[in-house]
């Protein structure tokens, strides 16, 4: 079993000091949360928790870019893998969203996954200009220009939502970045098997995650896609103990994702409390 870290709201300097700490302890990846603002005010309707709230976002958390600080760690390490967990696809350029990948991709040499996911709040993709009800659409539509563009030929595109013609960005993204779907709905499973090299799911039961890859199966059977390499990274929802972690890996699931807080009594997100954590868990499980 791989063991990855999912970050955020940490204060700015941890972010790099954590990753050379879990690249010292033999952890796999590394995930960055995204959001670009936080509204003071927003419709409880958060899928993953029965209050429609997440309980680790709201004003008062801080928010790093995503690529400014992918390209920190690239610098700060050198083996493990880079990601974001899970980027909001539809609320930026694709143009811009391209350049970015590519170049953490190279910065990193490699080490780069892509995790994206449509976004659930209504009131963010207000904030910042871009439509809500057709995120969907516009997401698949910008996964296929995205990765013409990381091919660094000449290329155009038609679609519904995004129009250009031959244009050619360098470098390219060599390898082109794997790119990982988010999210627990329907249309995000759909998704994951029909565009995805992956699936990141969002802090789940085993049950839940389990169902969720079974359904990610069947559709990608269904696609004649279940030949491709497919890889799920899970995420646990309470502090991680050997029993879960046993009947994860009866389950066949490798990669399984936690945060920083879930290793400290209390949730604690100081550094050091933090640190230690991550160095107990890498001595007991890898």
């Amino acid at each position: 079993m791989r063991l990855s870290l999912n970050v955020f709201g940490l204060p700015l300097h941890s972010y790099a000091i954590l990753a050379e700490a879990a690249e010292r302890s033999g952890y796999d990846s590394l995930w960055l949360s995204d959001h670009l603002i936080a509204p003071v005010e927003w419709a409880p309707v958060y899928p993953y928790d029965s209050t429609g709230r997440p309980g680790a976002y709201g004003v008062n958390t801080p928010l790093t870019d995503v690529w400014v600080t992918l390209g920190l760690l690239a610098g700060a390490t050198s083996r493990i893998r880079l990601a974001t967990g899970v980027y909001i696809l539809p609320m930026r350029n694709p143009f811009v969203t391209a350049k970015c990948a590519a170049t953490v991709q190279g910065l990193s040499g490699g080490r780069f996954l892509f995790g994206v996911g449509s976004g659930w709040m209504r009131e963010e993709f207000a904030a910042v200009g871009e439509d809500f009800d057709s995120r969907g659409a516009r997401m698949d539509e910008i996964v296929a220009i995205l990765r013409k563009l990381w091919s660094g030929e000449p290329v155009s595109h038609q679609g519904e939502h995004y129009n250009f013609e031959a244009v050619q960005m360098n470098p390219a993204a060599e390898p082109a970045p794997p790119i990982i779907v988010g999210g627990l709905t329907p249309p995000a499973l759909r998704r994951a098997a029909r565009i995805g090299d992956g699936w990141f799911g969002p802090a789940a039961t085993l049950e839940a995650a389990a169902a969720a890859r079974e359904t990610i199966e069947a559709e990608r059977r269904r696609l004649g896609r279940d030949g491709l390499p497919f890889q799920y990274w899970v995420r646990i929802t309470d502090p991680w103990n050997a029993a879960e972690r046993a009947s994860l890996a009866a389950a066949g699931f490798e990669d399984v994702v936690v945060h920083p807080g879930q290793l400290v009594a209390g949730g604690n997100r100081e550094l050091g409390a933090m640190m230690e954590g991550v160095e107990r868990l890498a001595a007991e499980a890898l």
